[in-house]
């Protein structure tokens, strides 16, 4: 058992090149497809919509390293359970990846507290719990948009970072509103 909360948070540093960062960032100003970010509520089930102060979300196979996200993504997950960040004799694998989801907040946009324990990801073709969260930053060419888990610990992100952490309710996280520039992230969850 590790010592902290902390300890089961895994950073990987410039995980993902300049080049694939800024040329998934080009063609993903031009794709149409980006739609407000909504969420579904935890009792009724019901998918709720998102003030104008939220994010956009976007799911695309059309960039040209889509199957270089998707690779790290694995990579980066086999790196955490070979870094012992979960495991032992209580992990026994697990399934795979959902869909790898763009993000991108504008000036004033954020993403509220939240924990992802997110069900409508592993309703459809994909049965599942989420275990893990990943995160990765595209860019850091923006003000604000600071990542914040456990209310007071802030993730300092460089362009091609990316994390992984537990989805449970024990890891709250928040995006505060972007000041300048656009930033861009993607995410996915590990059943």
């Amino acid at each position: 058992m590790k010592e902290s909360l902390k300890d089961y948070i895994l950073h990987l540093d410039n995980w993902i090149s300049k080049d694939i960062c800024q040329k998934s960032i080009e063609e993903l100003d031009k794709d149409k497809n980006w739609h407000r970010h909504n969420w579904t509520n935890s009792k009724s089930y019901e998918t709720m919509h998102t003030k104008e102060e939220q994010l956009y979300m976007n799911v695309t196979y059309k960039l040209t390293y889509i199957k270089e996200l998707y690779d790290l993504t694995w990579n980066a997950l086999n790196k955490y359970i070979v870094l012992d960040k979960i495991g032992g004799n209580y992990f026994k694998g697990w399934k795979g990846f959902s869909e790898i989801r763009f993000n991108r907040y504008n000036k004033k946009q954020q993403i509220i507290k939240h924990v992802d324990h997110i069900h409508s990801c592993f309703d459809g073709k994909i049965k599942g719990i989420p275990i893990l969260s990943i995160v990765a930053v595209l860019n850091d060419d923006y003000k604000g948009g600071e990542f914040i888990m456990f209310d007071d610990y802030e993730i300092k992100f460089k362009a091609g970072d990316l994390i992984i952490f537990p989805s449970v309710f024990l890891y709250p996280h928040l995006v505060k509103p972007v000041k300048k520039g656009t930033r861009y992230s993607f995410v996915s969850w590990c059943y």
